[in-house]
């Protein structure tokens, strides 16, 4: 029997491929610990990146509000708009807020936008005190990065025949593609410095750039930046109604034009070579869930909010049946800053009822859109003729706060002369010729209906939620001219009787005409009457 012989080979291949694995395995967990603190770098990037953009939103929001309390009914919370920001000229700064588990920051500049009086835009320190004024909101917001300064990914420029730099300004920056292929620089972390400081300036204009000091941690931020609109009664609508629209004459028309471009040239509408064609073509109707029958030639669009309208070929814009729609009750804003005058007789002053059928008024001092000179009056009966202060363009509010004795509230007249803003505020109804309310700012020949406003107050509501009466508007037929005004009542049944040419707005709850009138929505009125609100007009992330 042969014995077999032991190799010692065996036991040697045995702790090769022991040493083999044991290799492998060291690089396999090598490999996975860079990869899972890479992961765990880049996850913590991509959450601080998404909660420095709630930041900024945050901050925004936070401007917002501070705007929005210009419009409130409480003396005490308009007193404190910009408490505890920092102001210079007309731009606000806020605080930096921390907010959050996460310690996010928070900083919002506003600035104020304004038209000036050719209607050219402006971002500046002279903003117009007749006008709504636009703002303009940038914020900043800031995530912090805990733990070691990592990266998550290759930062390394790679040469790949792109464009990753070009100057500022340079037309090249549309075109750039990120600093490297790396997600930090992507993301724009500020391990060591405010990058965006340092190569942009601090409002991204390439103004004042200086050496910054380090940041206290590293961070990531991000900036928006927000346009913010008034909403005001008029906004680029002829006639807005809650309910039902019925008009205009069949030989009537509703068209549009910009004041600040000239007077009302009728030709523009058909011609769409002129430079003001587009202003011609927003005599827009919106109404909410009612039906609108148009008998008349619109040149603009027609909105509801899920309603009917009948006859649509008379628009030459579109309809559309799906547009969100709310008209709040209007009740009378607070007065307390305005300059009140008592009634009396005299100069500057007007009788508890105004029934004269010669009754004119200069007030005792020019006033301004915010404190206009204020009158209380139970009954406007009589021709009202309000004149200007000494050359100065002068503002006068008056409450018509009761109904005349035959309940039908009458006004005689109202004659608006040259460099006069005037606006009735009144409770119950209104009845007048169109020919009795002359408009003669700044001409008879090229009135503006933003100065002779109209505002109806709400009637109160019982239990139920239900207006405890009713209220209208009666413009009656009388001998035709141009009535350049503005109606914003929207719980009042309006009904056009006339053919007048009609220079304004109405806002309303319901709408009736049957007159052949030419009627001209003044694009001029989207930023003037009452502050109802404000809107974001656009939004837009500086991603440098």
């Amino acid at each position: 029997m042969q014995t077999r012989k032991t190799s010692q080979e065996s036991g040697n291949v045995l702790i090769c491929a022991l040493i083999a694995i044991l290799i492998v395995s060291l690089i396999g967990a090598n490999v996975l610990s860079n990869s899972t603190t890479r992961l765990n770098v880049s996850s913590n990037h991509v959450r601080a990146w998404k909660e420095a953009l709630e930041a900024a939103e945050g901050g925004g929001e936070m401007a917002f509000a501070e705007l929005r309390k210009q419009t409130s009914t409480d003396a005490a919370v308009r007193a404190s708009q910009w408490s505890g920001w920092t102001t210079s000229g007309t731009t606000h700064t806020s605080p930096q807020t921390t907010f959050g588990a996460s310690n996010l920051i928070a900083q919002t500049a506003v600035e104020t936008l304004y038209f000036d009086a050719s209607g050219v835009f402006h971002a500046g320190a002279n903003p117009d005190p007749a006008q709504n004024n636009w703002y303009r909101l940038r914020s900043k917001g800031t995530a912090p990065l805990p733990n070691l300064k990592r990266t998550g990914m290759d930062d390394a420029l790679v040469q790949d025949g792109q464009t990753h730099f070009a100057a500022f300004g340079s037309t090249q920056m549309k075109d750039i593609v990120a600093r490297s292929k790396g997600d930090s620089l992507l993301r724009k972390i500020d391990f060591q410095y405010d990058h965006f400081v340092s190569t942009y300036g601090p409002n991204g204009d390439g103004v004042n750039k200086t050496l910054v000091a380090p940041v206290a941690a590293p961070s990531i931020s991000r900036r928006i930046e927000q346009i913010v609109t008034p909403v005001t009664p008029f906004f680029d609508a002829a006639i807005k109604a809650n309910g039902i629209f019925y008009g205009l004459g069949s030989a009537a028309y509703i068209d549009s034009y910009d004041s600040r471009n000239g007077p009302y040239d009728p030709t523009v509408k058909t011609n769409p070579s002129s430079p003001y064609y587009k202003d011609s073509r927003h005599g827009s109707v919106e109404i909410n869930s009612g039906t609108a029958t148009i008998k008349g030639t619109i040149y603009g669009d027609v909105a509801t909010n899920g309603g009917t309208v009948i006859n649509s070929q008379y628009v030459t814009g579109t309809v559309d049946n799906n547009v969100p729609f709310t008209l709040e009750d209007y009740h009378m804003p607070d007065t307390s800053g305005w300059s009140y005058q008592a009634p009396g007789s005299g100069a500057g002053k007007l009788p508890s009822s105004v029934t004269s059928s010669s009754q004119t008024l200069t007030p005792p001092a020019a006033g301004t859109s915010a404190a206009p000179n204020y009158y209380v009056i139970s009954t406007l009966s009589g021709k009202l003729t309000v004149n200007q202060v000494a050359g100065e363009e002068t503002y006068v509010a008056i409450r018509v706060n009761s109904s005349n004795v035959n309940g039908d509230g009458i006004i005689g007249g109202i004659t608006v002369n040259p460099g006069v803003h005037l606006r009735i505020y009144f409770d119950y109804n209104i009845s007048t010729k169109n020919s009795d309310l002359a408009n003669n700012n700044p001409t008879s020949t090229n009135p503006l209906a933003s100065n002779l406003q109209f505002y109806g107050i709400s009637p109160p509501r019982d239990a139920n939620g239900n207006p405890v009466r009713t209220q209208t508007i009666n413009l009656n037929s009388g001998n035709p001219g141009t009535l350049a005004a503005t109606f914003y009542a929207p719980s009042a049944a309006v009904n056009e009787n006339g053919n007048p040419d009609f220079i304004g707005t109405v806002v309303c709850k319901t709408f009736y005409a049957n007159g052949n009138i030419a009627w001209h929505y003044d694009r001029a009125l989207n930023s003037k009457g009452e502050l109802l609100d404000f809107r974001i007009a656009s939004y837009v992330e500086d991603t440098r």
